[in-house]
């Protein structure tokens, strides 16, 4: 996929994936190297026990603004999976808060591999977790 393939994801409503529409996430923006993704938490989809968004939902909405940084840099078709994944979570997202906000930055595009590196922002603005993957290019 390519940077014009990612941008054409961000007004096709038919283009979202299981993941996204299942946990109202989005791709809100995108450029060379890099992708925005973003989501409205809420408690009665997102949250967990302690009234804060689930831990694995921001993962899932950090992995997918990762995939589509690393999108923006490879040849159109190519596809790729998430080798590792590291979630350092700062701060708890309460839902209700305002729109949640994954930034990711391609540091690596390789003929095998990508590294990419994602911040994750609350409603405030304040950085409440980041993290780091290794993706594996797949063969076509």
């Amino acid at each position: 996929m390519s940077l014009d393939e990612v941008r054409a994801l961000m007004t096709s409503e038919q283009s979202a994936s299981g993941a996204a529409k299942t946990l109202q996430y989005y791709l809100a923006d995108a450029g060379p190297g890099w992708a925005v993704v973003e989501m409205e938490p809420q408690s009665e989809l997102h949250g967990n026990l302690s009234g804060n968004v689930q831990g694995g939902v921001i993962a899932a909405v950090i992995d997918s603004a990762l995939g589509s940084a690393l999108r923006t840099v490879t040849e159109p078709g190519q596809r790729f999976v998430t080798l590792d994944l590291s979630c350092r979570y700062i701060r708890g997202i309460k839902p209700g808060t305002g729109t949640v906000s994954v930034r990711a930055e391609v540091e690596h595009a390789g003929r095998t591999t990508g590294t990419v590196r994602a911040q994750v922002h609350d409603g405030t603005g304040r950085l409440v977790a980041s993290a780091t993957s290794t993706l594996l290019l797949l063969n076509q």
